[in-house]
């Protein structure tokens, strides 16, 4: 498969995954009349009756919340799977049948030297045919006592060199010129090349010539482009410098924004699920902090020179502080699904503080990296206008698209209303980047006149979403 068909053939595999199994089915049912295959139809078959057996199990009872589960991982995990093991066939040419008993007979007409035309007729082979007859069999007959002496075979040793000295090339009646040299140079032949209204210069006048070997004139170089290639340019130490202080802070900046993220995907599936099934998936917000900083300490010798993370990080102990208190915030979920009694607003509560906390610790990370420490390796403006993009994209993105989920799939989900809990934390994710610009501006004054207030405006809107989403589940009565 070409690159674009082996992109998309991942892109639809995931759609299981992604729709949260609802379009499984479909998926396949595309697949199997594509591929023509009644395997994969029985496989949609099979998935829509998945599905019909979750819409059915939606009910509040424990016997139907098992049954809802294991139709909703056999929808959303088989199906990916399945998917992936079968994604080449998207764009496989279906098989052609073919009937080898005809094959066979117009194997069989061919091979007795005549075409059948129909029952009655028949037309012996084309003239042409008869001459190639006749020089397969003068070959044959010329090959019988073995290979010719006299014949050039590509690799024969004894094959004799062009007598003129000043021709590397072997044995040739008819002339080499110029035209013809270039054309090898080349690597293809000109289609209104004609030998006989060759008039260019000739190198080699054959090797029957007679006489005294002329002394070729100049071979002209093959007037190929001449592209100028500019000399590699010298590296520039600040630029060095600017681009592994980047890497050094957005690894330390990962952690809370994972975290953040970790939660938003934990509310939005959330929807689907009963507290006393998706608790437990607070531990992978717990664990995604420590893994974002395992990773940058086991890569620091690779990415840093040797003391650079130390200098840079402890030179900052504020900076020190705020990842380890974005690696302790994120348990605070899991201590709340370890300690009954269950209530699903206590616990979107805490996923809401422990992404407050990561916030807070992402805008110490931020602002520390601006401050007057050593040399200076960030440009706060440009660090402030990226840090109002990003602020920007997930309040464009994000929110919209989280509030669409929701209304869409509030009618199927288990309890529609968890989606306020990914709601309000993606609004605290854009009010907590917004304020971090804010601040980074005005501490650098590297700011225009009408960046502040901009921010501000942004800023309040996130924040009064997020009182709203507050509010909405506090309000809000939960399945148990």
């Amino acid at each position: 498969m070409s690159a674009v068909r082996n992109g998309a053939s991942w892109i639809v595999s995931f759609v299981p995954l992604l729709s949260l199994g609802l379009l499984t089915w479909p998926v396949f049912t595309v697949l199997a009349v594509r591929a023509r295959s009644w395997p994969l139809a029985g496989a949609a078959l099979a998935y829509l009756g998945l599905l019909v057996l979750e819409i059915w199990a939606i009910e509040s009872d424990p016997v139907r919340d098992t049954v809802f589960d294991v139709c909703l991982f056999g929808l959303m995990v088989g199906g990916t799977a399945h998917a992936i093991a079968v994604r080449r066939r998207w764009f496989r040419t279906a098989p052609v049948a073919v009937d080898l008993d005809v094959v066979s007979a117009e194997y069989a007409v061919v091979a007795a030297g005549t075409i059948t035309v129909d029952t009655t007729q028949t037309v012996e082979s084309a003239p042409a045919q008869r001459v190639l007859d006749e020089i397969d069999q003068l070959v044959e007959e010329s090959m019988r006592d073995g290979e010719p002496r006299i014949g050039y075979d590509y690799d024969d040793p004894t094959y004799p060199d062009c007598p003129n000295p000043h021709c590397e090339e072997s044995w040739h009646g008819l002339a080499i010129t110029e035209r013809m040299e270039l054309m090898r140079d080349y690597g293809e032949v000109d289609v209104d090349y004609d030998y006989h209204a060759d008039d260019s210069l000739v190198l080699c006048p054959g090797s029957a010539f007679a006489g005294e070997w002329p002394t070729p004139p100049r071979i002209r170089e093959p007037e190929h482009p001449v592209v100028q290639v500019d000399p590699a340019p010298e590296p520039d130490p600040m630029a060095e410098a600017a681009a592994r202080a980047d890497r050094l802070w957005t690894a330390l900046a990962r952690p809370a924004l994972a975290l953040v993220v970790t939660s938003w995907l934990l509310a939005l599936v959330s929807m689907f699920l009963a507290p006393t099934q998706w608790r437990w998936l607070t531990v992978l917000v717990g664990a995604v902090a420590p893994v974002c900083v395992g990773w940058l300490y086991g890569r620091r010798a690779e990415l840093f020179p040797a003391g650079y993370v130390r200098v840079h990080v402890l030179a900052r102990p504020a900076v020190v502080f705020a990842v380890g208190l974005v690696v302790c915030a994120g348990w605070l979920p899991f201590r709340w699904a370890r300690n009954p009694p269950l209530e699903a607003a206590d616990g979107y509560f805490a996923l809401i503080v422990a992404c407050a906390l990561a916030c807070v610790g992402h805008a110490v990370v931020q602002i520390g990296r601006v401050l007057p420490v050593g040399a200076a390796e960030t440009d706060p403006k440009a660090h402030g206008e990226n840090l109002v993009v990003l602020g920007f994209g997930w309040m464009m993105f994000g929110l919209p698209s989280t509030l669409l989920f929701g209304w869409v799939t509030s009618y199927w989900a288990y309890q529609p209303s968890a989606v306020w809990a990914a709601v309000a934390i993606n609004a605290l994710l854009v009010a907590a980047l917004f304020v971090e610009a804010g601040t980074i501006k005005i501490i650098t004054k590297a700011r225009d006149d009408g960046d502040l207030p901009m921010i501000v405006f942004f800023t309040i809107g996130a924040g009064a979403l997020l009182v709203w989403s507050s509010l909405r589940i506090a309000a809000t009565v939960f399945q148990s």
